[in-house]
């Protein structure tokens, strides 16, 4: 029996919810943003959400079809500043991806490089969904990293919590 889904909509108005959230809560604690870690070959936790958003960038270009900024070479700075850039930009470019395509193209299949996993191969509806999980794995690391040194987000971090997915 066929149930209704979660929509990619539904995560992209999420991945927005999530965003501001971390955005306030980084402006009202900027030391959370020097955590230290070694999640995806980062050293503090700038670097993480740098890495978060530069992802979703990447990503979001491959899904218009337009070229891959190498974002080592244009933006070395991996700070939040940099990093809520990444996010505006992958934000506009999954909106117009979602607002083109269809059912059809969603299934399309196609390969790509990646910078560290060699070769993947998938649909553009797995790429998309990758976009909006794999920001969701990183926040929930995220959590955790910085109350363990002394910063409470006051939000829930589970999609529970989403005002943008009912």
């Amino acid at each position: 029996m066929p149930h209704t889904a979660v929509t990619l909509e539904d995560l992209l108005a999420d991945f927005h919810e999530t965003t501001a959230r971390w955005k306030a809560f980084f402006h009202a604690h900027p030391a959370a943003a020097e955590v230290p870690t070694d999640i995806a070959r980062s050293t503090n936790v700038a670097g993480l959400v740098w890495h978060i958003y530069g992802v979703a960038y990447r990503h979001s270009e491959r899904l218009l079809g337009l070229p891959v900024t190498d974002l080592d070479a244009a933006y070395p700075a991996k700070d939040l500043a940099t990093a809520w850039k990444f996010y505006e930009k992958a934000s506009e470019n999954l909106a117009r991806f979602l607002a083109e395509t269809n059912d059809a193209a969603l299934n399309r299949v196609f390969s790509f490089p990646t910078r560290t996993a060699g070769e993947i191969t998938g649909s553009y509806r797995k790429l998309c969904l990758h976009v909006f999980v794999h920001t969701i794995r990183h926040w929930a690391q995220i959590g955790p990293l910085v109350r363990q040194h002394g910063y409470l987000p006051e939000f829930g971090q589970d999609i529970f919590f989403s005002q943008s997915i009912r």
